[in-house]
């Protein structure tokens, strides 16, 4: 911390050796200059700490020279000397860049009492600013730190997954007897193999998507219309083993005439297997796990489900923290094997990605509830979740956006045409292999298909072309029915996102 040195600016002699010498006495360093410019003047010829001003002086006052100061020297601490009967208030020497004032005449001990709370002052903005820098260090070297720790996870999950899956495929073909008879045994030894590089393998998928996290790219998702009962039966059937081992019993409410959702199945099927997981994990032996809904969310686009356990509970201190990394509740609880910590994580950043919520009620003994919002396929949600996300990348990276709608229409009666589940199913999985594998396919309402692309107008033509001819042709469609298509481009046919979103509206219309 530099020694106290301070600069006294008035325009009376008198005044000035009185205030020098009262510095003096007090042990610092004092100079003086008679008006602002050479105050100004030796300012800028050597370092000060504060500055002490008389505010009515000739040609340059004193409020002009703490702002010339202020802009010159934002770091010099400044106490304003203001006469009795003068019109200046606190708050006009404060505005001007005062840190306090002094009223003529003052005594040794109120110039003592001033410069000590100054100086206090200055010496905690100091302490202040050199931990804020040390800190700033100290981030920046956690981010350096975060960021080769994200690498390293990264860098091993991807080593260990090749060999890790050549081990796991040899695995399979031995049990299925590819390499000779085996003993009950042997089946067994394997089966406990094959069950736990399963284990490995989910550990290795949860490390990968924790570092694309970390790293701020998070989870790429890829939108399908899907049924959720289809999504759930995938993941009962990887949980299966485990509920029966700990003859917990799941009890599936769902109806299966919920209308479709638009999700990345893989991610909400992973979803689904974290949370039921969960359940298990810290359910005794005998419980139950149920899967049910609450109904639709207020806007009527969302599918509120629930996954509740007749587990141990969550202590209230630990609810507002389950969803984060690495953090583990019921740590002290035996016989339960301790998880990465990040599975409830990347479930909260999958749901969120789906523009969804979720939340936990639970109490300690009687088990708990996940509670998360899933998106039905509908206008708002293709808006919500393809349309404006793409629209926006589009927009920032100089890149085409195009829409194909494909409509299949009864030219004699002059209307859409709603074709049957088993003629749907068939144009969907062709369209599929029409378009690239990261363009967007979605059905709509068994009449219409859009697709979805990062390709311009002219591209986007020859694709409804193609498609329109391959539907007709190859019979995907019944007699007497036309493929129709229209595109939308930008920035082609719209010249900017707001006018693209307006003519996306028109062509995407639900009944």
């Amino acid at each position: 911390m530099e020694k106290e040195r301070i600069l006294i600016v008035d325009d009376e002699t008198p005044i000035l050796e009185m205030v020098s010498q009262y510095i003096h006495l007090l042990g610092y360093e004092a100079s003086s200059a008679k008006n602002g410019q050479e105050a100004l003047t030796l300012l800028k010829q050597e370092p000060y700490t504060i500055l002490l001003t008389d505010i009515k002086m000739p040609d340059m006052d004193g409020l002009e020279l703490m702002k010339k100061v202020k802009e010159e020297f934002p770091g010099l601490h400044i106490i304003a000397m203001t006469g009795h009967g003068t019109s200046y208030t606190f708050t006009d020497v404060v505005a001007a860049g005062a840190t306090d004032y002094l009223n003529k005449p003052f005594s040794l001990d109120e110039l003592r009492a001033k410069l000590k709370r100054v100086i206090q002052e200055r010496k905690l903005i100091f302490d202040l600013t050199q931990k804020s820098i040390e800190l700033e260090k100290l981030n920046e070297e956690l981010k350096r730190l975060n960021q080769l720790k994200s690498i390293f996870i990264s860098s091993v999950s991807h080593e260990i997954r090749t060999p890790l899956t050549v081990i796991k495929e040899f695995i399979s073909l031995m049990l299925e007897g590819h390499g000779g008879s085996l003993t009950e045994e042997q089946k067994e030894y394997l089966g406990i193999a094959h069950k736990n590089i399963l284990r490995l393998t989910n550990l290795i998928d949860t490390l990968l998507d924790f570092s694309r996290i970390e790293s701020g790219k998070g989870l790429q998702l890829k939108f399908e219309s899907a049924r959720l009962s289809d999504v759930v039966e995938e993941a009962l059937l990887t949980l299966s083993p485990s509920l029966e081992e700990k003859r917990i019993a799941l009890e599936n409410h769902l109806d299966p005439e919920i209308p479709p959702v638009l999700i990345d199945r893989n991610r909400m099927a992973e979803v689904f297997i974290n949370l039921i997981h969960n359940g298990i994990k810290f359910t005794s032996p005998g419980g139950k796990i149920t899967i049910d809904t609450r109904g639709l969310t207020e806007t009527r686009d969302y599918l509120k489900v629930v996954i509740k356990d007749t587990g141990m509970g969550i202590a209230p201190e630990d609810l507002p923290r389950v969803f984060d990394r690495f953090y583990q509740a019921q740590k002290a609880q035996a016989g339960i094997t301790m998880g990465t910590g990040l599975g409830l994580a990347i479930t909260k950043e999958i749901v969120e990605k789906h523009k969804g919520t979720i939340h936990v009620e639970s109490r300690l003994g009687s088990g708990s509830s996940f509670m998360f919002t899933i998106p039905l396929l509908g206008v708002r949600t293709i808006f919500q979740l393809l349309i404006q996300p793409m629209l926006e990348a589009a927009d920032r990276d100089g890149l085409s956006f195009s829409m194909i709608r494909v409509r299949f229409w009864d030219p004699k009666g002059k209307k859409e045409v709603e074709l049957p589940p088993d003629s749907w199913e068939g144009i969907r999985y062709a369209i599929q292999k029409m378009v690239r594998s990261v363009d967007t396919v979605i059905p709509f309402q068994n009449n219409t298909i859009y697709i979805f692309s990062f390709i311009e107008e002219k591209l986007a033509q020859e694709i409804g072309e193609r498609v329109q001819v391959k539907l007709t042709q190859g019979g995907y469609i019944p007699k007497g029915v036309e493929v129709q298509f229209k595109t939308y481009s930008f920035p082609q046919n719209a010249a900017n996102p707001e006018d693209f979103l307006k003519g996306c509206r028109e062509l995407i219309k639900e009944d």
